[in-house]
């Protein structure tokens, strides 16, 4: 997302809510405040655009379908059983349409605690069935915490009414580990979609593990200032970017996955990475500083040989199903960087790989001081691979392919200090099988290196440089990139991440 919305206080809202107490009913699923509705139980929310939970609840295990805008207020925490389904939704209860795809919004002083596992991951998806579903059609989980931005307190973008913000950087905001996240990314106003999974100031205390976002019809995953630190994240076929970090997020992260459909780009320019200080790119501190560490970005070079980045794709695009020929009501755009760093932002990148996309690495020198903080070390891109790229590096934001223009990013990538390597074909990175199940002559992919590959030689990754120097990163010195080997055993995606969702009976 490209923007935010900043407010200086909060707007009162007329609640239609039922808040009925209810004890001990098993058969109701609820352990206090009601808030399954509809004759089987089954129901989040009351089918009003917005609903509260004020106390702790338990959904146990099941399939659900969520109506609304879901608060979950401060104090109050809702826990959520693994092997768990719910599925979004843009209607009422009644069946009617809906001004909002539904969303699950967690307050500040509030927790989710969303731990699923390996074998019984907990799942939020589309309600639509096999072969209709597509991107925005609902619209996402949002987490506010207390820990600090650049701008005080902020509203979160999206649409919600969902103040962040505050001094606590260990806020604890609750648990998602083995949580996937399909078919969001509602686009409540332009510049305003809910994105698949939205971080406003979330502390250190929260746990984000084993998470993916597929097919959002915004950005997979943004953050909003902060310090929670993330592991295993996939964004798949995600609409916008993939990883976008804004105002002044502080977090560490490690096993990043990112696969990008050719045919799925945004009008604002589709990207590996998306990061910015702030709009319009001033020192307002703290900067975002997010330090990034074994991250594979699978551009949409690395999907078609014969990729043309345009919009040309779209037309009759079915999704992943070759039953459906809906088209996402959205106007397609166009790629552009694998690493896109601008507007003052200075976050680092470490033992990552990145293919196929137009720009490598796009240091931008509109508004922002992005090349004197990559001279003076503030930002850092080190032991990185980029693989088949039609442009190693530009300067400038480009809305039209192939504009692009300046050289400072690429020689700055090609500093013999930051120990970066530039390969020209896509092959010779020798990942298994890179291609997304689903495209004319593919198979169930594999995005880890095969043992002749330079991602493993020795010296190709190093944790020496001080931004590393935390216990947060497992010291993966003898690979780059998010995954070990090509070994099913090394491949941490197996059992609980999910592919080809189109086709999956929830």
């Amino acid at each position: 997302m490209k923007n935010y919305i900043q407010k200086f206080g909060l707007v009162a809202m007329v609640m239609a809510t039922i808040l009925v107490g209810c004890k001990k009913d098993p058969n109701n699923n609820e352990t206090g405040q009601q808030i399954l509705f509809g004759p089987n139980k089954t129901q989040i929310g009351d089918g009003s655009k917005e609903f509260r939970i004020t106390e702790d609840v338990t959904i146990k295990k099941g399939t659900y379908t969520m109506v609304g805008w879901i608060y979950v207020d401060e104090g109050a925490t809702l826990t959520i059983e693994p092997g768990t389904v719910i599925k979004g939704t843009d209607i009422n209860y009644d069946g009617t349409a809906a001004a909002t795809g539904s969303s699950l919004i967690i307050m500040r002083g509030a927790k989710i605690m969303a731990a699923g596992t390996r074998e019984q991951p907990i799942v939020f998806t589309s309600n639509q069935p096999i072969g209709q579903r597509q991107p925005a059609d609902w619209g996402g989980i949002i987490i506010c915490g207390r820990a600090k931005n650049n701008k005080g307190e902020m509203d979160i973008e999206g649409g919600v009414t969902a103040p962040h913000g505050g001094n606590d950087d260990n806020d604890n905001s609750g648990v998602l580990r083995y949580v996937r996240i399909e078919f969001g990314g509602y686009p409540f106003a332009p510049d305003t979609e809910i994105n698949g999974l939205t971080m406003g100031s979330v502390g250190r205390g929260t746990t984000i593990e084993y998470v993916q976002v597929s097919y959002c019809g915004d950005d997979s995953f943004e953050w909003f200032g902060g310090s929670v630190n993330c592991k295993y994240l996939i964004a798949y076929h995600g609409w916008d970017d993939d990883f976008d970090t804004d105002n002044g997020f502080s977090g560490k992260l490690q096993f990043l996955l990112g696969i990008r459909d050719p045919r799925i780009a945004d009008v604002s320019n589709s990207n590996g990475f998306e990061s910015d200080n702030d709009n319009p790119g001033s020192d307002d501190q703290p900067y975002t500083t997010a330090v990034f560490s074994n991250v594979t970005i699978i551009g949409p070079k690395v999907q078609d040989d014969n990729f043309v980045n345009n919009s040309t794709y779209i037309t009759g695009y079915n999704w992943g199903n070759t039953a459906n020929t809906a088209v996402f009501p959205i106007k397609p755009g166009i790629f552009q960087a694998a690493v896109q760093i601008r507007r003052n932002s200075r976050i680092s990148v470490f033992n990552s790989v990145f293919a196929g996309y137009p720009v490598g690495l796009l240091l931008d020198k509109q508004r922002g001081d992005c090349h004197g903080a990559a001279e003076r070390g503030d930002l850092v891109v080190k032991n990185v691979f980029m693989a088949g790229m039609s442009r190693l590096g530009a300067d400038d934001n480009s809305t039209t392919d192939g504009a692009w223009t300046g050289d400072f990013s690429a020689n700055y990538f090609k500093r013999t200090d930051l120990n970066n390597r530039e390969i020209t074909s896509i092959a010779d990175l020798m990942l298994n099988q890179p291609r997304s199940k689903g495209y004319s002559g593919g198979v169930a992919p594999n995005w880890g290196p095969r043992a002749e590959s330079p991602l493993l030689e020795a010296g190709a990754a190093s944790f020496t440089d001080p931004k590393l120097n935390d216990p947060f990163f497992d010291k993966t010195a003898t690979y780059v990139g998010a995954f070990k080997s090509d070994s099913p055993a090394d491949d941490w995606t197996r059992g609980w991440a999910n592919f080809d969702p189109q086709n999956t009976n929830y």
